[in-house]
Order: C-alpha cells, then structure tokens, then sequence
C-alpha cells in the first residue's frame, strides 16, 4: 500500500531523468513501485514518483489524459520519464490523514465530495483506481478527499468505480453506524451485483444522493438538528507509520478551527438581508438554519483558513457574483428564510467554484488577494516594457492568463473589484515568469531554435529585421500552445491562433514580436524557424 514504507533511504541516493532524487519505496508489486523523491528543480519539494514495468503504454496514454485534467482534488501530474526498461510518472505530494470512523453523515459528505471527481474522470474515460482507506486521504489544505492511485485503467464500466466507492464508504463508516449506511437504498444501489441494480453513472448517483431525504441526512423534517449523537470512541493512537504528508500540526489546526467556527464561521458568513458588492459582510449573527447548511459555511470557512485567502475579500467576491447574475434583486443578497433557500444554495456553488479557481494560485498569491494594487501591475508591466516589450503584447499576455481565473466573462478588460483583484494576481503570476529571447533576422541566413515553455508558462521572441524585409516565420510544437505576432508598437499581424507559417509583408516596424503561450499542464518544446528576405 502507499502508506507503507517499505525500503530505508537509498543509498547513494539515485536521480530519475537527471531531476527527480528517490529518497524511499512507499509500496512495490509486480507491475512496478512507489516512491517518495524530492524534485531538484523546486529546491527539493516531494513528489510520489510511480515506476512502472508492465503494461507502460496504457499508463503512458492514461497519463496524457490525467495531464489534461484540472480539477482541485486531483493531484498534479508532471511529465512521463523513460529511463532504460521503466517508465517513471512523478505527481504532486499530498499533505493529509486517513479517513477513519466517520459518522453517517459524515460518510455521506465524503461520497458528495468524491462523486463529482468521478463524473471528471469517466467523462474522459479514466478511473480513480483503486478507492479504499489506504488511497484516499483527507487533505490537510482544505479538508478535501484526495484520491492516490492515479493513472488507472479507463473507465469502460463506471459501476466497478461506484461499486469501489461503496465499499470505502462502509469501510471508513464508524461500526455503530455501519448498518444504517448498508440500509439506505443509495449504498445498496453504489454496491449493487447486478446491472439493473446500479447506477447508470456518477452523475446520477449524486442526483440521489442529493435527493436524500432530510431525517437520511442526519435533520429533522423541519430543519431543526436531530437529537445530538454520543460523543464517539476516542480513537486508537496510529502506530508510527509512513503515511503521505502526515502533519499533525496541521490537522490538529484543522480541528480546532472546526471547533472555533461553530460559533465564528456563521458570525462572519452570516449576511443581513439588504447589501452592496461593495459593502462588508454584516457581522449579526443568523437565526435557525438548517444542520446542513451551517455545516457547508464551516467548510468553507476552514478551507478559506487553511488556504490563507482574505475572508472578507472572498466574501465580497462571492456576493458580487450573485448579485451579478440575479441583477433583478437590485442589491439584495438572500436572507435566511425558507424562501431564500435556493438563492443560498447558488451562493455556495457560486463560492465553491471561485474557490476550485483560487486555490490554484500559489500561496504567496493567494495571501495577497485583498490587496492587490494598480502599482503592483504597473511595476511588472513596466519592467518588461524596458526589456523591448511593447505595452500591447505585456497586456496580451495577461489576458490569456486571466482566463484561468475569470472566465471569459470580462474579455481583455480590467474587471471592477472584487473581480480585479484576481486580474492583478493572473497578472503577477504571467509576467513573472515570462521568458524573452531576442533573434537577429538577417537576409540569407535562415534561424532554428528550440526552446522549452512552462506549464502555463510564456516565451516571447522579439526579432531584429532589416528595415523593408520580409519575414517568413514557422513555428511547430506542443498543439496545447498558441502564438501571436506584433509589430514593435504593438500592432497584431497575426491573430492568436495555433502554432503555424506565417509570412508577413515588408516589416516598417522592427522588433517583430512573436508571442507563444503554453496552455497545457506540463511543460513542452517548441521549434521556432525563420528567414528574412529582401
């Protein structure tokens, strides 16, 4: 299993493709091993670094796929590496705990959490693998399941995934509450042994599962909290193990913030019936809602804790975008009454999909949202202008970076605040890894260079070009990338579109800037040739 260590330190140490060091074997079997290595490139940062000997191309394709993924409870996946007879597959390292002795409901929020990442992975014909205790963890971060056993076979048959998925939920149930799982229709039909009895798919064992009755979830039918469960059983010490990421500090954060919110979280969630996007969030405190509801706001109020995101600026962003979508309230975000309900459940969807967007960021980020300034784009755009840039071509690459985080709802615009604030760190975040590298076209003397482009990364190629030639560029790669060309002032030549030839007239403005952004999850090469004719 992941979790076990199974080999001391290696010594000498060994390196993977001449970056990753093996610092232990976490688990082996037939078809390969696990490890635990640092990443030479990030200072040493872990990484679960999967060897695989039988079997490589099916890996090998399911890997592209799990690449192309971006979901917020799946781990990153870097590039395969072919050393001699093995094929090595590195992924991020997950911080967190086991899942172990959870109440009812406690279960049934897990099989919440865990079923929309199914439907993301049988949409692209995968699986989460293996699903039990000893490949899902509890994220320290945020709190989220986090699967392990990544790069499965594809999912031809969803029912096994589900099936798998029941059998954690029984396996993590705390035993007084066993029996209770095992006679909800929901668990009976996740674990069915015949096709008429299952679910058709993820999707639509979710739909039940939202569908589940009030008093199954652990409320009364009229909202109120069901008579409070016995306390249970302290839980055994774990025996010193190896488990991935285990930090105790952390978790023990976690349950103290869990604790603290019951009565903080819904004093600085709650909301008065009348606000502006632009006003504070109200401090009353909220009347009777329901068990479930008040849950969710703890939830979020943790993530947004461990997180390190500005509560009051991801509250304002949340409202905002309510707001903006229900302009006929004219201002008034939901209260708590019943018929307020719905609007209360798309504002958590609203701030559970803001979120999935924020925490991509890096942490230095992340803590700055808030207070984020004008200067602090400047600054970044004016560095890069004193190094050839032309301003036009600086903001082209922020646009492409905004996408991730805002959508295409504002185009190429700077959005109003809140929303500006995630402009200004799409900003920060493209421009400060920009890479320029200046070519010299001269007439006659054809140029090939090969570069390499971080994941979600940017190179841009401005180009001397005698005054009055022509300009003949090809650029080829990675089919995840897109390539623009201006002129020294910014003008477009060629529109953002894939990599190609291109060929363009008398040049009256040099440097020609040849622009190349890297959309893809990993990092790829490109081959850029070009020839200057008279």
């Amino acid at each position: 299993m992941e979790r076990e260590l199974i080999t001391a330190d290696l010594d000498p140490p060994a390196l993977v493709g001449e970056r990753y060091r093996l610092v232990r074997e976490l688990s082996s079997s037939s078809g390969g091993s696990l490890w635990c290595a640092e990443d030479q490139a990030t200072a040493g940062a872990l990484v679960a670094l999967r060897q695989i000997s039988e079997d490589q191309d099916r890996w090998r394709r399911s890997w592209l796929r799990l690449q192309g993924l971006l979901h917020p409870q799946l781990p990153r996946c870097a590039d395969a590496i072919s050393v001699d007879d093995a094929l090595w597959l590195p992924r991020e390292w997950v911080e967190g705990d086991p899942y172990q002795a959870l109440s009812l409901s406690e279960v049934l929020q897990l099989l919440k959490q865990l079923l929309p990442l199914l439907s993301v992975l049988h949409g692209q014909g995968l699986s989460c693998g293996e699903l039990s205790p000893a490949t899902v963890l509890r994220r320290s971060s945020d709190g989220l399941p986090v699967p392990l056993d990544l790069g499965g076979s594809a999912a031809e048959h969803p029912c096994q995934d589900l099936r798998q998925l029941a059998e954690l939920a029984l396996a993590v149930v705390a035993p007084g509450e066993a029996e209770a799982l095992q006679q909800l229709e929901l668990f009976q039909r996740l674990h069915g042994a015949e096709p008429e009895e299952q679910f058709a798919s993820a999707d639509a064992a979710l739909q039940a599962l939202q569908q589940l009755g009030l008093v199954e979830l652990g409320e009364s039918p009229a909202g109120e909290p069901s008579p409070p469960r016995p306390a249970p059983r302290r839980r055994k010490q774990r025996q010193e193990q190896d488990v991935e990421g285990r930090i105790g500090p952390v978790v023990v954060a976690l349950v103290v913030a869990a604790v603290v919110s019951t009565g903080l979280g819904w004093l600085l969630l709650s909301r008065g019936k009348v606000a502006t996007p632009s006003a504070a969030p109200s401090l009353s405190l909220p009347s009777r809602l329901p068990a479930a509801e008040v849950d969710q706001r703890e939830q979020l109020l943790n993530r947004l804790r461990a997180l390190q995101i500005d509560r009051r600026w991801f509250l304002k962003l949340v409202d905002a975008s309510l707001l903006d979508r229900y302009p006929e309230r004219g201002g008034r975000l939901p209260g708590e009454s019943q018929d307020d309900a719905p609007l209360r459940r798309v504002w958590n969807e609203i701030a559970e999909d803001w979120l999935s967007r924020v925490e991509q960021l890096p942490l230095d980020l992340r803590t700055r949202l808030g207070s984020l300034t004008n200067g602090d784009w400047r600054r970044r755009q004016d560095a890069l202008v004193s190094r050839g840039l032309s301003a036009k071509v600086v903001e082209q690459l922020v646009s492409g970076s905004t996408a991730t985080l805002l959508s295409d709802r504002f185009g190429s615009e700077m959005p109003p605040e809140p929303f500006r604030q995630l402009w200004y760190a799409a900003a920060e975040q493209a421009l400060g890894g920009v890479q320029i590298e200046w070519l010299d076209a001269k007439p006659g003397k054809p140029i090939t260079v090969s570069s390499s482009v971080a994941a979600g990364g940017a190179r841009v190629f401005p180009v001397k070009v005698p005054q009055g030639s022509r300009l003949v560029l090809g650029v080829n790669g990675s089919p995840l990338m897109q390539m623009s060309v201006f002129d020294a002032q910014g003008q477009v030549l060629e529109d953002r579109g894939p990599l190609r030839v291109v060929s363009l007239g008398e040049v009256t403005r040099a440097p020609v800037q040849v622009l190349v952004i890297n959309e893809g999850l990993s990092t790829a090469m490109l081959t850029l040739s070009l020839r200057a004719d008279p």
